[in-house]
């Protein structure tokens, strides 16, 4: 199963365009971005971006899972808000 931060970082890395910049706005590493990429890219068995010399593209797998990926972490978090909801109430 593939891990909810490993999509969240993928998800960020694809809306911005880059390893550096998904690192800063995640308040983390390049290095830990690169590898939940890595993983994820394991374990789909292909890559999710074309690393060019100075900026990165998605493939075809990169933006199938941006499709699926992007819905499910704002279901996610939907379902955390009404949780944490109910919990209040």
């Amino acid at each position: 199963m593939l891990d909810l931060r490993d999509l969240h970082c993928f998800v960020t890395v694809y809306e911005v365009a880059g390893f550096a910049k998904a690192a800063e706005r995640l308040n983390t590493v390049q290095s830990n971005v690169s590898a939940r990429i890595r993983r994820l890219e394991m374990q789909i068995g292909a890559p999710l971006f074309e690393r060019l010399h100075r900026s990165i593209r998605p493939t075809a797998k990169g933006d199938t899972l941006y499709r699926y990926a992007k819905p499910v972490l704002e279901n996610v978090s939907a379902l955390e808000v009404a949780i944490k909801g109910k919990n209040a109430a």
